[in-house]
């Protein structure tokens, strides 16, 4: 296989399309800009919460968490590195392309 490059004018935050996940709830498939990616690996996974310490002012402090992994996936032929977020607050997916993690 080789590395599959996105154009840089790439949409850097597409809402996702998850196509399956695993029983623990981990993405497997997704659609991004139409074509069908399989994960291949899981490079990293990592937990990122909202800027809670900017609401200390408001009466009712809001803090979400998102869970990020970051994968190879790939259509046939070809491999790219993508992170994906999962923001537990609304229950939305947002996929991005990344550098590939050495």
């Amino acid at each position: 296989m080789f590395e599959h490059k996105l154009s840089p004018n790439s949409p850097q935050n597409t809402a996702a399309k998850i196509c399956l996940t695993n029983q623990a709830g981990e993405p497997v498939e997704f659609i991004y800009q139409g074509v069908r990616f399989h994960i291949n690996s899981v490079l990293t996974t990592w937990l990122q919460s909202s800027s809670w310490w900017q609401q200390i002012d408001s009466d009712q402090i809001n803090e979400q968490v998102s869970r990020y992994w970051q994968v190879e996936a790939a259509p046939i032929g070809a491999l790219t590195t993508f992170e994906i977020e999962f923001n537990q607050g609304d229950n939305s997916w947002q996929i991005r392309p990344s550098s590939r993690g050495k």
